[in-house]
């Protein structure tokens, strides 16, 4: 294997690392007696593009937090293939994971473009938390981004701006739901997180990263 491509696999597997995951189709919370299963969805508007990539942060900034921080991702990836949208009115996924019992929190968030253009909040964001019980299924929410068009220095038209929030999609999300995980059918409680737009007042940082080149060997 060359060394570019040794270089491109470790990305792809640290990348992928990072990412939350569903869990099994068979799943059984009385096999895993310590853990709750959380569904959302995650979305962003579809003037983007499958060239984007909507992330919001879990358990960021928990200290001896059980699980290490990860993101929870609009488009699910494959080895670097970005898969379709669930949705038709916007690029998303429904996620079904599982979390230890206990206080957990979304602490940011973030669009991504394939080509190395970032928005995120300018600011630390007031982290949303919510308690996990063991044993139980709950339905947080849709963590949604609001994209915003502008015109770019030579007047082409760019996904200028995003901002979050936070909406109740439980007719769209749960349905996906009890037809991937019939076992979660009649016991799902909806614990909503607080509706609406997140921050909404504060600003956003753009960032353009600059071209990475990997030496061939």
């Amino acid at each position: 294997m060359s060394y570019k491509s040794a270089v491109l696999c470790l990305l792809a597997i640290l990348l992928t690392g990072c990412a939350v995951s569903n869990v099994d189709r068979n799943f059984s919370l009385d096999n895993n007696p310590d853990q709750g299963i959380v569904i959302a969805s995650v979305s962003f508007d579809r003037i983007g593009s499958r060239n984007f990539q909507a992330m919001f942060y879990l358990d960021e900034d928990i200290p001896g937090a059980p699980v290490p921080a990860r993101r929870l991702e609009a488009l699910a990836e494959h080895v670097t293939i970005r898969m379709g949208s669930q949705f038709k009115d916007s690029y998303g996924q429904v996620l079904a994971i599982s979390l230890p019992a206990g206080r957990h929190t979304i602490s940011s968030w973030r669009l991504v473009r394939s080509a190395g253009y970032t928005l995120s909040p300018s600011e630390k964001m007031v982290p949303l938390e919510f308690q996990v019980e063991a044993g139980k299924v709950q339905y947080i929410g849709n963590l949604h981004l609001n994209l915003a068009e502008g015109n770019n220095v030579l007047g082409l038209p760019v996904i200028a701006d995003a901002s979050p929030e936070i909406r109740d999609r439980q007719d769209r999300d749960l349905a996906i739901i009890r037809k991937k995980y019939p076992q979660f059918a009649g016991r799902t409680e909806i614990r909503l997180l607080p509706l609406g737009t997140w921050e909404g007042d504060r600003t956003t940082r753009r960032v353009i990263q600059p071209a990475v080149t990997v030496p061939v060997k």
